[in-house]
């Protein structure tokens, strides 16, 4: 059964609003700006350079060998965290939205590549588990930014189980410690180890109403990392690619504010990793 589409209320002006109505479960879906609409463009090209000896990126997956369609994107996934641009990127659209870039600390940009039939490999299992980013260390005052690079169908995106973000949902977090994974694995390594801990929900989700979305090139949806969501399996008969980063307010995270955290028992903090604003920048930005 296709899952519910979302309903999307306008964002709040006032920032702070916009971040304690995010704190507590809403889920926005925000226009293009100048500045996405930039991002979006500027990684596109990134994917069309890897692949320009093969055609439209979308369609590569099926005109390499597996080994060299990821070693391409590990390519550009490298660029994209590497280069200071497209931290800038982030910061930017941020800003669009009415944020003060210089009041968060960010993860860097990672370019998300969900194939036609991916939920078929076996190795690939763990990006369709259902998970909250809480369970993998993440700060209650963690809001996800994620970008659509190109015009997606609902069947193409991801979902959410709104009905639990204050409920306790039975999970393995509890085997999830961020120095270790730092240490042993880290985020999209193709060469991790079999064992790599991947908390997700220990129960059937059956019973809960999974609700979806469809997006434009350019849209940007910004919800709480306490949310319960899952990439969807798709056949659509195209690789997705969108971009997403994480942003913590750290006038928040240090005031405990943020999302409720119900049932998260991963250990450590991501937030150690993220890029934080120079002293300079920071003082008081709402």
């Amino acid at each position: 059964m296709s899952p519910t589409p979302l309903s999307f209320a306008p964002p709040p002006s006032r920032p702070t609003d916009f971040r304690q109505a995010l704190y507590a479960g809403a889920l926005f879906k925000l226009a293009p700006s100048e500045a996405s609409v930039r991002l979006a463009r500027e990684v596109g090209e990134l994917l069309a350079e890897a692949f320009r000896d093969v055609g439209e990126p979308r369609e590569a997956q099926f005109r390499l060998p597996p080994a060299e369609h990821l070693e391409r994107l590990g390519r550009v996934r490298q660029v994209l965290s590497g280069e200071a641009c497209f931290l800038e990127g982030a910061r930017a659209v941020l800003a669009a939205a009415g944020q003060a870039p210089d009041a968060y600390a960010l993860d860097k940009p990672r370019l998300r590549g969900v194939l036609d039939r991916g939920h078929e490999i076996a190795a690939a299992a763990p990006a369709y588990f259902a998970h909250r980013d809480t369970w993998y260390a993440n700060p209650r005052a963690q809001l996800n930014w994620w970008l659509a690079l190109h015009d997606a169908t609902e069947e193409e995106t991801f979902t959410f189980f709104p009905e639990v973000f204050e409920r306790q949902v039975p999970n393995s977090s509890s085997t999830f410690d961020y120095p270790t994974w730092r240490a042993q694995t880290g985020w999209q390594n193709p060469k991790r180890a079999a064992s790599a801990a991947y908390p997700t929900s220990l129960v059937p989700l059956d019973g809960f109403q999974e609700r979806g979305f469809a997006c434009r090139t350019g849209e940007v949806l910004v919800f709480s990392g306490a949310h319960l969501h899952r990439t969807r399996p798709h056949t659509s008969g195209r690789t997705r690619f969108s971009v997403d980063f994480r942003a913590v307010h750290l006038e928040d995270h240090r005031r405990g504010l943020g999302a409720p955290d119900v049932d998260n028992r991963s250990t450590g903090s991501t937030l150690e990793d993220y890029v934080h604003p120079t002293a300079a920048s920071a003082g008081g930005a709402p």
